[in-house]
């Protein structure tokens, strides 16, 4: 969800070209010794680990030849290897990502003038707007949606975004506020991703857009960024369940104060992108003191909400202060480098991955001979079959919670709540910005 006030046919498909700075990341991690690894079917092989993004391994070979490795067919102890080999690896950051906005293009899906319905399309994405867009508006939105995708793609949390459904990801963009919360959109907020729906809703005053005759154009308020913001909800769709609510809030307000420029995020302009995000909250009624983090740290997706409803200005200080963490550990923290969050984002994304191979592990339990489909979902098996043991942290919201909790230490870091706080002023007032 966003809260704050918003900073911001043509036929065929849709041209990516990413741009990566690889020059300025940190070059690929040196191969690692030879040692015994235990492939699929218990065969011992001897390799050298090149490199492992988190799911594959890269091995050398002792012929010189190279094998690709999915990490969970591996035996226990190889799993173990490549978790402390990727801890050690220094973190990659790109310096820019993007789209090449000449190759950018977006397909007119249809037109219907009349129930004010029109329908766009990009490579990842359909999208449906009350108002038909001006050419020169839905080529900067389609480039705008394509960059967010690359660029949850590239930033080093190990997100891999894909649609829930389907081979697209769905978004409407509506006239008024009115429209707006008629289709659920909370009060005093300028976007939202539904989880449930796999959608998100952007009101045209969040975008700046106005109408130009018949159609709608971009006004000379015109702003991406609350868009971006529901975008990253979105990309992170499989993460939210597993993520307190002020890393969801922190990560998409981190992303959409990235300097965006003709559909490219320049990644390493965080200290621009800082000044611009903190000039702009000065401009908006003032920059607001710092929520205290300790209570941050526990508040709920529901509790969130209810501020955003109930308490604007409480909730424009948790939208900044769950920015300032993000920004502080992405670029701040320790070396700088993004080290404790993207340690962090890992140990989450372990459960991940443990959670989509138990759903994979029951779709095709459900297809063995026996197994009777009840509406629902639900599914009865004979006393003959045992079914994949469920994940914990699937049993109760309770459990969820109880993760939250142990993965926090990763980034106190073994400092105390009023530590951090402290280090994150210290950090912000060498930074020109007085909390």
């Amino acid at each position: 969800m966003h809260k704050r006030p918003a900073r911001a046919g043509i036929a065929g498909a849709v041209a990516i070209l990413v741009f990566a700075a690889l020059a300025a990341m940190a070059g690929l991690p040196p191969e690692g010794p030879v040692r015994e690894w235990t492939f699929p079917g218990g065969v011992a092989t001897k390799a050298a680990l090149q490199t492992f993004d988190g799911k594959t391994a890269v091995l050398r070979l002792l012929n010189g030849g190279r094998t690709s490795v999915p990490a969970d067919s591996l035996g226990e102890a190889d799993r173990a290897y490549l978790t402390r080999w990727q801890e050690q690896q220094p973190v990659a950051m790109p310096e820019q990502v993007g789209v090449d906005s000449s190759k950018v293009l977006a397909e007119v899906v249809s037109e219907d003038e009349q129930n004010e319905k029109f329908v766009y399309r990009t490579q990842h994405f359909e999208f449906t707007s009350d108002g038909k867009l001006t050419q020169n508006l839905l080529r900067d939105v389609a480039r705008n949606f394509e960059a967010t995708y690359e660029l949850l793609g590239a930033l080093p949390w190990g997100v891999r975004p894909q649609p829930e459904e389907g081979d697209r990801f769905h978004a409407l963009l509506v006239r008024s506020r009115g429209r707006y919360e008629e289709e659920g959109g909370p009060k005093n907020s300028g976007g939202i991703y539904f989880r449930s729906r796999k959608l998100f809703i952007v009101p045209f005053e969040s975008l700046g857009i106005e109408r130009l005759g018949k159609s709608f154009a971009k006004s000379s308020d015109y702003r991406s960024d609350t868009l971006v913001h529901e975008l990253t909800h979105q990309m992170m769709h499989a993460w939210l369940d597993l993520l307190p609510q002020w890393v969801i809030e922190g990560t998409a307000e981190y992303t959409n104060a990235i300097p965006l420029r003709v559909g490219v995020f320049r990644v390493s302009a965080a200290r621009s992108g800082l000044r611009d995000y903190v000039a702009f909250l000065k401009a908006h009624g003032g920059v607001p003191e710092p929520f205290p983090i300790e209570k941050l740290f526990g508040i709920s997706g529901e509790e969130w909400s209810e501020t955003l409803e109930r308490n604007p200005g409480e909730s424009r200080r948790m939208y900044f202060t769950a920015y300032l963490l993000v920004n502080y550990f992405m670029n701040m923290d320790g070396k700088g480098d993004g080290a404790v969050f993207v340690k962090y984002m890992r140990a989450v994304g372990k459960v991940l991955e443990q959670i989509e191979k138990y759903q994979t592990d029951v779709e095709e339990f459900k297809k063995l001979p026996g197994v009777e489909i009840l509406p629902g979902g639900r599914y009865r098996w004979p006393d003959t079959l045992t079914p994949p043991p469920r994940p914990e942290i699937l049993a109760s919201p309770e459990k969820r919670a109880e993760f939250e909790k142990s993965t926090l230490p990763i980034l106190l870091n073994g400092r105390t709540t009023a530590e951090l706080m402290d280090q994150i002023r210290t950090a912000y007032r060498r930074a020109g910005i007085k909390l």
